[in-house]
């Protein structure tokens, strides 16, 4: 028995350390790519795994006719057969364009102890059913066009955009606008509405077609092009896509029948060429209309008396930059008062009124002067002139009133009061000198001292006000800067209904709304150039954890919004905690300087 127990103690360092050596493992990187043949309308998944170590996600090589997104970090740990293994798996999205076979590298993978430089291959194929197709744009694009290529300044102009899509293809969920609209000179973007639909052949093949339409008006002259950067969704039904595996959060849950892919679209560039009113013949009346428009003036009441009001309405209608026309004004005559003229609401959204307000001051006043409207034909290239009055009055004097005279007579207290020789009469002596209950002039008083300084600090904080208004006014990066909390507090109001409703599309849109809005405005980018590369380049360089964050966040959002699969059941409790993880960095990019 002590022999045995002997040998067991002799064994046991030794099966210990056959144990160590068989669970280490030298840290090693590898690539995949799952799968490697895809059609044009399919996607496919890049994986870099660090095996017993950690690495960052590495930089990928852009490849034209592939668009390559990083979609997140994983770990996983396995133990077979006593071999404990762990791996660091950073994923990407491949998103192919055209057709052909892709080398996708090197890409040099970092990590402690040593480096790699991997490479993958992927082939893309025509789709199923389309054996034509060599690029997306050959399936979906859009065109774009005007009525006017050259309009003037404040004229409005209609852009009409034309979304085609192969027969067969099936388009899900809102079209969404990237850029592409010149962001300065033009009077706000463009409200797009849809206006039909049809079916179109070009060379051979049909195309149904989504019309849509938006009104435009600059606000300067010169040459303003519009390419609209276009992103639709695209149905893949899932029966014909390869399996990435059941826990592949990418591609949505098992059960799902068909699934979404974001696609952006190629579009023409339409150069509309602005041009400014000019100013020769440019008659006196002209108050800014621009288009085709009808006038007419009404006055009432036409028999008034001196002093009493007479109003003026004047309406303009037609085509053209209502809103930008200011009031015709009436000729002055010193007979006549004349009244600020004032805008009237209108129930139609093809005329503007205004109502003006005269008064004869004495009955020499025979007529209203006539009114001139003139504005600038943009068909014809030149200024036209509606003149409507004179209109004849009939005045009447003002009725005279005599003075009249009321005699008061004193009473019992009057006749007792004593006359001091003057026209005054005291009740009680004025004191030569006012002050206080407690014997302190009042005009020394902490309070009325208090009261003097009072207007130079009011004066102090308006002045601050003023310079720190004129300031942000000049600078637009640091009035942004000043918008961005604001933004991010109003937007998440909507987040926080969205939970309560328990509405997932309205929660992650409003999500996406927060984070776009609050550093596009934080570090002065436009809408269509808020994304979360732009975000990463700007952060300092000591924010890891906010980086992976972010990243999450951006991914997620985009995930949910044009993800694939049956919309996941997120709970209140879910949502509430991707809001307080949003709250929590908004809240540190507000102490970075970025």
């Amino acid at each position: 028995m002590k022999f045995e127990i002997r040998n067991l103690k002799f064994l046991t360092p030794i099966i210990g350390s056959l144990f160590l050596a068989a669970s280490a493992f030298a840290a090693d990187v590898q690539l995949k790519m799952e799968p490697q043949l895809i059609s044009l309308m399919d996607r496919a998944v890049l994986k870099i795994e660090f095996i017993d170590t950690n690495g960052d996600a590495p930089a990928i090589p852009d490849i034209d006719g592939l668009d390559i997104r990083y979609q997140g970090k994983s770990s996983q740990t396995q133990m077979i057969n006593w071999k404990t293994t762990s791996k660091v798996i950073h994923s990407y999205i491949v998103t192919p364009a055209k057709t052909g076979d892709f080398t996708i590298g090197p890409i040099e993978c970092k990590y402690k102890g040593g480096k790699k430089e991997l490479t993958a291959q992927l082939r893309v194929i025509k789709p199923d059913g389309d054996k034509e197709a060599q690029t997306i744009s050959d399936m979906l694009f859009s065109r774009i066009r005007t009525d006017k290529e050259k309009p003037f300044v404040h004229e409005p102009f209609t852009l009409f955009l034309s979304i085609y899509a192969k027969e067969g293809l099936q388009l899900a969920g809102n079209i969404s606008f990237r850029g592409g609209i010149p962001e300065t000179g033009i009077d706000g973007e463009p409200e797009w509405k849809m206006t039909g639909q049809s079916r179109e052949v070009i060379n051979g093949t049909i195309y149904n077609v989504h019309r849509l339409q938006g009104r435009v008006e600059t606000l300067t002259a010169g040459t303003f092009s519009f390419s609209p950067s276009i992103q639709v969704n695209v149905v893949v039904p899932r029966e014909k896509r390869r399996s990435h595996g059941f826990d592949d959060a990418f591609f949505g849950d098992f059960f799902g029948r068909q699934e979404t892919r974001p696609v952006v679209l190629s579009c023409n560039t339409q150069e509309v060429d602005v041009q400014p009113i000019p100013l020769e013949r440019r008659p006196p009346s002209y108050t800014g209309g621009i288009g085709k428009f009808e006038f007419e003036v009404e006055v009432s009441p036409t028999e008034v008396k001196a002093g009493e009001p007479v109003t003026v309405k004047m309406r303009i209608s037609g085509e053209g930059n209502l809103a930008q026309i200011t009031a015709p004004s009436i000729q002055e005559n010193p007979d006549i008062k004349l009244y600020e003229v004032r805008s009237v609401p209108s129930e139609s959204n093809r005329e503007i009124r205004f109502e003006q307000v005269v008064i004869p001051r004495s009955d020499n006043v025979k007529e209203i002067p006539a009114i001139s409207f003139s504005y600038f034909n943009a068909l014809t290239a030149d200024y036209r002139t509606i003149t409507k009055g004179p209109f004849p009055v009939t005045v009447t004097a003002a009725e005279s009133q005599g003075a009249q005279v009321i005699a008061v007579i004193p009473t019992d207290a009057e006749n007792k009061t004593k006359i001091l020789g003057r026209d005054i009469v005291y009740l009680k002596s004025m004191p030569k000198r006012w002050i206080t209950a407690n014997g302190t002039a009042w005009y020394f008083s902490k309070r009325f001292l208090a009261l003097l300084v009072l207007p130079i600090l009011l004066l102090a904080v308006v002045f601050m006000a003023t310079l720190k208004r004129d300031a942000l006014e000049v600078d637009v990066a640091r009035a942004r800067r000043h918008k961005a909390p604001k933004a991010a507090r109003k937007n998440i109001q909507q987040v926080e209904h969205a939970i309560r409703k328990k509405d997932e599309p309205a929660f992650y849109e409003a999500l996406w709304k927060t984070l776009t809005e609050y550093f596009g405005n934080r570090l002065n980018l436009a809408a269509g150039e808020v994304s979360l590369s732009a975000v990463l380049s700007r952060l300092p360089g000591e924010t890891k954890q906010e980086a992976e964050t972010l990243t999450m966040l951006f991914d997620r959002i985009e995930q949910m919004r044009y993800g694939v699969g049956e919309p996941a059941d997120h709970s209140k409790q879910e949502m509430k905690e991707m809001l307080a993880q949003t709250t929590r960095i908004l809240k540190r990019c507000e102490r970075m300087k970025l």
